[in-house]
């Protein structure tokens, strides 16, 4: 009996593999199915407000530390079209008490995720086991893809967002908040024509907290069977989570290497690199239009660097607020036409500055990129 659950169970993880592999990308099924959908209406933008879970502050929560609402349900049953085309979002923080606006320093994060990926009629490229579309955070509250384009969203399949609390600075505090989010998007028979389609695709800067020294995947003496190993990531969904079974695992490699998305600050400048040309996934050579990124107090810029021509390719600064813990800006710059190459490796470098000795600092650097189909 035993023997025959194993076969039942690796046959139907074939045949799961196969349907995934088989689905075609977006192009390929808007020609199957949305070539006969013709525009009926001006060019419209929509949008939908939904509220977070009320969260509340009661004293310092750092960076990934603070409550958190696991699942928000953006319902889209109302919407005829099976197609809508995020244009952008938004979201902003306030006091449940009176339901006034609050500063965006209690803003953690707020991620946007498709909702339920695996039954998409196309495949999606962003990697991760949470899909994530959107990531805004303190410093950066909204986000605009640049004009004519969207991201496609399967309305059947709705979305979901995770929103986190943060406080660096005030007490006392005793206060309940909510997270307010905005979507931005066009009705597929409302949208502007030749929209071209993006997805988003958000690498990250790792550090090594354990196994042998060496680079990731660099041979060493004993291979060890990749598991889902976090780090310090595991008590929080702000990581971008890869499951067991990914043919690549940031976390680990087959050495024995772990690797965190979230490292404790030291106290001087430091600079982190990673090669996320895994984490890119490029199928085809690409452009990136849009970028944006999601980074925690003393942080000072990211980059994006092509190995392969030795060159920095783009940049986006951080501003830390001068008499208060926190990040009063973080750039997004979307007008641009980054060109990636499927054979060129690529790599982020972080830069931290951290001159809080008091208290343990966490960073993190993740950099979402807005790719065209």
């Amino acid at each position: 009996m035993l023997n025959y659950l194993i076969f039942f169970l690796f046959a139907m993880a074939i045949v799961g593999c196969s349907d995934i592999d088989n689905k075609p990308d977006f192009e390929d099924w808007q020609k199957q199915n949305l070539s006969n959908s013709k525009v009926t209406f001006e060019p419209r933008l929509d949008s939908i407000v939904v509220k977070s879970d009320l969260l509340k502050i009661d004293t310092i929560y750092r960076s990934m530390r603070g409550p958190y609402s696991a699942f928000t349900l953006v319902d889209l049953s109302d919407i005829k079209d099976k197609v809508i085309w995020l244009t952008g979002y938004q979201c902003k923080v306030f006091n449940a008490r009176n339901n006034q606006q609050i500063l965006d320093d209690y803003l953690c994060h707020n991620n946007l995720n498709y909702g339920e990926p695996e039954s998409y009629p196309w495949d999606i490229k962003t990697l991760g086991s949470e899909k994530r579309i959107f990531t805004l955070t303190s410093g950066q509250t909204s986000i605009t893809l640049p004009k004519g384009t969207g991201i496609p969203i399967y309305t059947p399949n709705n979305l979901a967002f995770f929103s986190q609390a943060l406080n660096h600075n005030t007490l006392p505090i005793n206060i309940d908040t909510y997270q307010e989010i905005t979507i931005f998007f066009y009705r597929n028979n409302c949208v502007p024509k030749e929209i071209k389609a993006l997805y988003p695709q958000t690498p990250f800067v790792t550090t090594q907290i354990g196994g042998p020294a060496g680079g990731f995947n660099v041979p060493n003496d004993d291979l060890y069977s990749p598991t889902l190993i976090c780090g310090i990531d595991s008590s929080s969904s702000c990581h971008i989570s890869y499951p067991p079974n990914a043919k690549y695992n940031p976390y680990v490699d087959d050495y024995g290497r772990t690797y965190t998305g979230h490292w404790n600050l030291s106290n001087n400048n430091e600079v982190w690199t990673t090669n996320i040309t895994n984490m890119l996934n490029l199928t085809k050579n690409s452009v990136v239009v849009a970028a944006g990124s999601h980074m925690h107090p003393y942080a000072e810029r990211l980059e994006l660097w092509d190995l392969s021509e030795n060159q920095k390719i783009h940049e986006l600064g951080a501003s830390n607020y001068p008499n208060r813990i926190g990040l009063s800006a973080i750039e997004y710059t979307n007008e641009l036409e980054i060109y990636l190459e499927k054979n060129h490796q690529y790599a982020l470098r972080s830069y931290y500055n951290c001159c809080d000795s008091t208290t343990v600092h966490t960073g993190m650097a993740n950099m979402c990129l807005y790719i065209q189909e």
